[in-house]
């Protein structure tokens, strides 16, 4: 049974996949929360718009850094970094007092996003090897796709209960 997956696996899986959903569910949950987020801070439609557009590019932006920063640092110190500068993001997001600082603190919130996922399948392919990576891609795929499903749901609920800021906190209790 070479080829099994034992529970360190399983549980590093988790992780992964737990940190992953939380930066995926962070691109989708915000786009309900615009119309709401442009009033209160007073912005404009194409000014509001940076506040998605922000955190993508600073996501996309450091992809191509993973594989470096890992070599250099190691996977887990910078999954960790990463994880934290994304958690910061997310709380100074909902902290923010203007549109402007909202817009940089999505960036920063981006930049950690950004090595997460990637950082964090490095670990899985070094944990599991080449006999069992397909079978871990299959496991941690099917919850990986629940982000994009859950954030519109999940904002919607959040702005219309409680608090449009309050979106940038729901990553807070799973980091």
């Amino acid at each position: 049974m070479a080829d099994r997956l034992d529970r360190q696996i399983l549980v590093l899986g988790a992780v992964v996949v737990l940190g992953t959903i939380m930066t995926i569910l962070d691109i989708t949950i915000v786009n309900v929360a615009i119309p709401t987020l442009g009033e209160e801070l007073g912005a404009s439609n194409s000014t509001i718009q940076w506040v998605v557009t922000g955190y993508m590019l600073a996501f996309a932006s450091v992809i191509p850094l993973a594989g470096w920063l890992t070599e250099r640092f190691g996977a887990k110190q910078v999954w960790l970094a990463s994880l934290a500068l994304f958690l910061l993001g997310s709380a100074l997001a909902a902290a923010a007092w203007s549109i402007g600082s909202l817009i940089a603190f999505r960036v920063v919130q981006g930049l950690g996003a950004g090595t997460i996922l990637p950082v964090g399948q490095t670990m899985l392919a070094q944990a599991a090897g080449p006999q069992r990576m397909g079978r871990v891609m299959s496991v941690i795929g099917v919850p990986m796709l629940l982000g994009p499903i859950l954030g519109p749901v999940v904002g919607g609920a959040i702005v219309d209960e409680v608090s449009c800021r309050r979106i940038f906190l729901v990553n807070l209790p799973g980091g």
